[in-house]
């Protein structure tokens, strides 16, 4: 039977009332990273960091702390009457032969002297779900403690340099479009003063940044292959969270109105399909969303607001044993002299913001 999540489906269920009222739901200037837990400050990511900010928003809550009604108790904080929270979700990975949860480290380790059937018989994915209420409906809760200020538009143009040297991709200016080449790996940009402000201009930098960690030579997600408008509009939604998820941890005006993306009509009627036939979309773009995120932060190199995430990563739950498990299978296609090739045509496409 399927795995069935509340919150997920909650999610989904936003976003297509979001997109049917042609509101791009992560198109707002929402703090998608300060979202975290009231008594240990830890961050949470993923999905449960879209769902609380998006309820944020939509709530008006200014205040980014969640906590459990038990964890609200231990602190001698009450939640208010009829206060309704909102469902999170975490993944953990269980050793059946040790009987107790394994990092993801322990189970890669696992996976390489293990076969891909010994593996899956011994390590089981584990959901816990919880109910999490913000600080606006919590009684007895301490005032936030402000973060210090973002950073400056100075330093946003250095990234984009830092970037585009550490990811080696070909970058030019000049025109009135920005988009994305990947026969070319290279990313085309207008001048800097056609845009509103450097937080603009970087808001559609990191797009198009985004699509380009799509490389065979980055994350590989099949840029050079030839694509219908469905799998298009698939890239278009990760790059669009990408962004989203960048530039609310680098403190940019994520509000950019929407006629800067062509075709965005189209993008949303595919989205709305999308989710209407399976909510598990949302929650793949977001996973890969975060993993271009993290990328990207990599070639950075600037310590994260999100380092310390209540999550072990969203990703390393049924992500990790899917990983796992495909690094068992590979090793024993090798043994068996097997390796799978895979003759791909020379990229047509080209993506554009």
């Amino acid at each position: 039977m399927p795995y069935e999540s509340k919150t997920r489906k909650m999610l989904a269920d936003e976003f297509i009332k979001a997109l049917s009222e042609d509101k791009i739901p992560w198109q707002r200037n929402w703090n998608l990273i300060g979202q975290c837990n009231a008594t240990n400050g830890k961050v949470y990511r993923g999905i449960n960091a879209v769902l609380l900010s998006y309820i944020a928003d939509e709530r008006g809550y200014t205040d980014p702390r969640w906590c459990t009604f038990l964890q609200a108790k231990e602190k001698g904080w009450s939640i208010k009457k009829g206060s309704k929270g909102l469902p999170v979700e975490f993944f953990s990975l269980y050793d059946k032969q040790e009987k107790k949860t394994i990092s993801i480290r322990d189970a890669s380790e696992l996976a390489k002297k293990l076969s891909l059937q010994e593996y899956k018989q011994r390590i089981s994915v584990l959901t816990q779900k919880y109910t999490v209420f913000n600080a606006a409906q919590i009684d007895g809760i301490p005032e936030r403690v402000l973060p210090a200020d973002k950073v400056s538009k100075t330093d946003l143009l250095n990234y984009r340099d830092v970037l585009i040297k550490n990811m080696q991709v070909g970058f030019s200016e000049g025109g009135n479009q920005a988009f994305y080449t990947p026969g070319k790996d290279a990313i085309t940009m207008p001048l800097t003063t056609q845009f509103r402000d450097n937080y603009s201009y970087m808001s559609t930098f990191l797009h198009e940044a985004a699509h380009a960690t799509g490389h065979k030579s980055r994350l590989d997600r099949g840029l050079d292959k030839s694509w219908g408008k469905e799998a298009y509009a698939r890239e278009e939604l990760r790059a669009e969270l990408s962004s989203a998820f960048l530039s609310a941890e680098l403190g940019i005006d994520n509000s950019v109105p929407r006629e800067n993306l062509p075709n965005h009509k189209a993008y949303i009627q595919s989205w709305i399909k999308d989710l209407q036939n399976n909510p598990n979309e949302l929650y793949a773009a977001i996973k890969d969303a975060e993993s271009i995120t993290d990328y990207l932060f990599d070639k950075i190199g600037i310590e994260r607001a999100s380092s310390k995430s209540i999550e072990a990563d969203i990703s390393n739950g049924k992500a990790a044993a899917l990983n796992t498990e495909q690094n068992a299978a590979a090793k024993q296609a090798k043994q068996a002299k097997y390796v799978p090739v895979t003759q791909r045509p020379v990229a047509k496409t080209t993506l554009r913001r």
